[in-house]
């Protein structure tokens, strides 16, 4: 069994894990692209 870091789900394989951290990755750098956005909207 895998664990993911981000929300502690569990996966049977590696792959599968790793194709589910993605996700996270994805939201991560949206969040952030949204946030430089505001960011320089403000100024």
């Amino acid at each position: 069994m895998e664990q993911c870091d981000y929300c502690d789900q569990l996966f049977d394989t590696k792959e599968v894990l790793y194709e589910h951290v993605e996700v996270h990755s994805d939201t991560e750098r949206n969040e952030q692209i949204i946030s430089n956005q505001k960011e320089s909207n403000k100024n």
